[in-house]
C-alpha cells in the first residue's frame, strides 16, 4: 500500500487511520506492507505505534516498511525493527542533488511560485528531532533553505511549483542536472523526490523482496497506490492491483487489466481503498 494519497488524505484518513488499517490486516493474520515516498517520516510515524502493538501481540506476523518510493525496506515485528536493504544516498550524493537543484531552483523555482503547504511541512520538520532516523551531518543540508528541500539519507525532495502545469517540466529538467544513476518523480503536486535509480522501479523491487521473504508469488499480493502513472507506477504492475485515480478512468481503455479501477460514486478516493481491502479480508 502507498499512503499519502492511498491510506491518507489528510482530512478523513489521517495516519491514526492508517495505524488501525494496519492492525485489522494483522489481526486477520495477513502482512501489511507499506510502499511510500516517505522515508524517516514512515519510520518515525508508523514504528512507535507498531511496536507498542507488538508488544501486546507477540504472535503477529511482521510489517513491512519500504521508504524513499523502495529504495529502503525493513521489517517490524516483535522481535524489533530490522533493516532488510538500502539503496539510499551518500552524503556526497545528497551535497551533489542539493546543488545541482539550488543552481536551477534560482532561476525557475522562486519561493513565491512554490507550494505554501510544501513550505509549511518542511519548515515543521525542521523544528523536529530527526536524531534517531537521519544523520545530522545529511539533515542540514537542507536546512538553510527555508522549508524548499528536505534531505534524508533515502531521498531528496524538493518542492514543486504551484502551476501544475509547469511540474513535468521540472522533474525532466532535474533529471538532465543529476544524472541518469538517479532518478527524478513526482510525489504528488506538492513535491518532488529524487532517489538512486535502481535497475528496477524500486516500488516494485520492494514489492519483490517482501515476496521472496514470505515465500510468495506475485498472485498473492494485493497491491494500492493513487498514482498509477507516477510513483506508483510499479506497486501497480502486479496481477493483483487497484488503483483509486479517478483520471485513470477517463484514459483506461480495459477495465479488465489491472491496475483495477476503484470507483464509487459519493466515497472519497481513499474510502476506496479502505473498503477494499476490508472486503479483501473477509474473503
Amino acid at each position: 500500500m502507498d499512503f499519502d494519497g492511498t491510506l491518507s488524505d489528510g482530512q478523513q484518513h489521517k495516519t491514526e487511520d492508517a495505524l488501525a488499517l494496519i492492525q485489522e490486516i494483522l489481526a486477520r493474520g495477513k502482512t501489511p506492507g507499506l510502499i511510500t515516498a516517505r522515508a524517516a517520516t514512515a519510520l518515525k510515524i508508523f514504528v512507535p505505534p507498531l511496536e507498542e502493538y507488538y508488544r501486546h501481540h507477540q504472535d503477529a506476523v511482521s510489517t513491512y516498511i519500504a521508504g524513499g518510493n523502495g529504495t529502503v525496506l525493513f521489517c517490524l515485528n516483535a522481535r524489533g525493527l530490522e533493516q532488510i536493504y538500502n539503496y539510499g544516498l551518500s552524503l556526497d550524493e545528497v551535497k551533489m542533488m542539493v546543488a545541482k537543484w539550488q543552481a536551477y531552483a534560482e532561476v525557475n523555482l522562486q519561493p513565491k511560485d512554490l507550494s505554501e503547504k510544501g513550505l509549511a511541512t518542511f519548515k515543521q520538520f525542521y523544528s523536529e528531532n530527526w536524531e534517531q532516523f537521519i544523520p545530522m551531518a545529511v539533515l542540514n543540508i537542507g536546512r538553510p533553505f527555508s522549508g524548499r528541500i528536505f534531505t534524508e539519507e533515502a531521498k531528496v525532495t524538493f518542492m514543486f511549483p504551484k502551476d501544475v502545469a509547469r511540474q513535468a517540466e521540472v522533474v525532466m529538467d532535474m533529471q538532465k542536472l543529476i544524472g541518469n544513476d538517479f532518478s527524478v518523480t513526482a510525489g504528488d503536486k506538492h513535491f518532488c523526490h529524487m532517489t538512486r535509480r535502481l535497475h528496477e522501479d524500486s516500488k516494485r523491487l520492494a514489492v519483490q523482496a517482501i515476496l521472496q521473504r514470505l515465500g510468495l508469488n506475485e498472485n498473492q499480493v494485493a497491491t494500492f497506490g493513487d498514482m498509477p502513472h507516477g510513483n506508483d507506477k510499479g506497486l501497480l504492475s502486479f496481477p493483483v492491483s487497484f488503483t483509486n485515480c479517478e483520471e485513470l478512468s477517463h484514459t483506461k481503455n480495459d477495465p479488465h487489466v489491472p491496475p483495477y479501477l476503484l470507483l464509487e460514486p459519493g466515497v472519497v478516493p481513499v474510502a476506496r481503498v479502505y473498503k477494499a481491502i476490508r472486503y479483501i479480508l473477509k474473503k
